[in-house]
């Protein structure tokens, strides 16, 4: 095969038939359904032909695509008989990195439910009186003892959870919110859409950096179903800024019979100061100080698998529970496992030794100095010199949202290679087995350790020296 534009028309009659590509790779891989090979061969074939067509490829023969289908076809079936989903080195120093998987669970969590999860499990199964039981009260005590509130339910991610308590506390209702807590996060949740989709009309009081409790009481009439907060967890405001306590707004809404819901985001279980790391709002704070339900992520702060929280007052959350919405949201055994799991590190002393993100956050800058400098001390100097390696102490963000503004010290290794682009370099760590997964910033290439278990260094320092052979 050429991979160059041809000016000479092509012969269509050399393409063989589907059939006959199939035939031919299911005797040479017997492993794999027919139907699945012709399919593949299939796809592959049209691809070919829309790069014929656009002169990006050009084939002399028959037997010249015969070879490139079998190729292409041989190619995709090894992809498809790995996972799709693949353990990576996160060297990019964000802990809770979105697109890596928020929150890892650490070795000794999926050891303690892979019992669980290998069979059959009490998931709706009351094993006390024999009778169907409900999902929900898996993690209930644990929430209602982390969080001092009456009652707690799970949903499949947080906007679900923001989505579900504002149907069920206030649909077809007006639903207040201060203008500067209009907040978007991932570049689709957007409050307004959010609230417009739930069935409550959104009331905007205030203005983008100062809203007063007088607003909010203005704001109130007979439609009013609910007073939203929401914790702007991805920016700040700064500057020439107002907004009343969380307790003042509670207080007024519930002399007018109506409830508040706060979206924390992030969720803080524990007061992160007490480990060392900049303050977050903590959930606990926000029950005792009577908002109705609180909603926060399983999969940033608390350490846990992706699933949206709910804990507040009984009668709110029953809404919540009762609501047909709650099925569509449901989370499932592999959820409900990992996420008690997680929550029950939290009831003993010094969680943060426990639960693996926090075990991230925690170490101490002086350990990461010394295990960065090991791996570059035991490199061929010529690998270091001609890659440009060297050990910085860098600053790195926690990531989704969580802590945001402020940083967290850390350590890497930098690149600067001569040979090679800093854009190249990347691209074969990502490329390596297992991936491994850095950044670029300056014109130098980074491998952050912050992220990076104790256990995962030596592929750290392996992916090093066989990049380095390569080139």
């Amino acid at each position: 095969m050429t991979r160059q534009k041809s000016k000479l028309p092509f012969d269509w009659k050399i393409l063989p038939s589907v059939q006959s590509v199939a035939d031919l790779l299911t005797a040479e891989m017997p492993e794999f359904k027919s139907e699945i090979l012709i399919r593949l061969t299939r796809s592959e074939m049209d691809l070919l032909r829309a790069e014929i067509v656009q002169r990006k490829v050009f084939l002399k023969n028959r037997q010249n695509v015969v070879e490139e289908l079998r190729r292409r076809v041989k190619s995709k079936s090894e992809e498809l008989s790995s996972l799709p989903l693949k353990k990576v080195i996160n060297a990019t120093g964000i802990i809770l990195h979105t697109g890596l998987g928020r929150a890892p669970f650490g070795g000794e969590i999926l050891f303690e439910t892979a019992e669980i999860l290998s069979g059959y499990s009490n998931l709706e199964f009351d094993l006390n009186t024999g009778e169907r039981g409900e999902r929900l009260n898996l993690t209930d005590d644990y929430l209602k003892l982390l969080t001092g509130a009456e009652s707690s339910a799970i949903v499949n991610n947080n906007a679900a959870a923001v989505f579900l308590a504002l149907n069920s506390l206030a649909n077809h209702k007006e639903v207040i919110v201060s203008r500067g807590e209009l907040i978007e996060i991932g570049g689709s949740f957007r409050l307004p859409e959010i609230m417009k989709k739930s069935g409550v009309k959104m009331t905007e009081v205030g203005t983008t950096n100062r809203t007063h409790l007088n607003d909010y009481e203005n704001a109130i009439g007979a439609k009013t179903g609910a007073i939203f907060i929401a914790h702007p967890s991805n920016y700040k405001i700064q500057g020439f800024t107002t907004k009343p306590e969380p307790e003042k707004i509670v207080k007024l809404a519930h002399e007018h019979g109506i409830p508040v819901i706060f979206d924390l985001g992030s969720g803080a279980i524990i007061d992160l100061r007490q480990v060392g790391l900049p303050t977050e709002l903590v959930i606990s704070e926000f029950i005792e100080a009577g908002v109705d339900l609180v909603t926060f992520s399983g999969d940033k702060l608390p350490g846990g698998p992706q699933c949206g929280i709910v804990v507040g007052k009984k009668d709110s959350v029953c809404l919540l529970r009762k609501n047909p919405l709650m099925r569509v949201v449901r989370c499932d055994k592999t959820t409900f496992a990992l996420l008690c799991a997680t929550l029950k590190r939290y009831l003993f002393s010094e969680p943060e030794k426990r639960i693996q993100i926090y075990r991230l956050f925690t170490r101490d800058n002086d350990l990461l100095l010394g295990e960065a400098k090991r791996i570059v001390g035991t490199l061929p100097k010529t690998l270091v010199k001609e890659l440009g390696i060297s050990v910085r102490e860098t600053v790195v963000e926690a990531g989704s949202g969580s802590l945001p503004t402020e940083t967290i010290p850390s350590v890497a290794i930098v690149f600067s290679p001569k040979e090679i682009s800093v854009v190249r370099l990347a691209d074969l760590f990502r490329k390596n087995r297992p991936p491994v997964i850095g950044y670029i910033k300056s014109e130098k290439f980074y491998l952050d350790l912050k992220a990076v278990p104790s256990a995962d260094l030596p592929a750290v320092s392996d992916a090093i020296r066989t990049i380095g052979a390569s080139l």
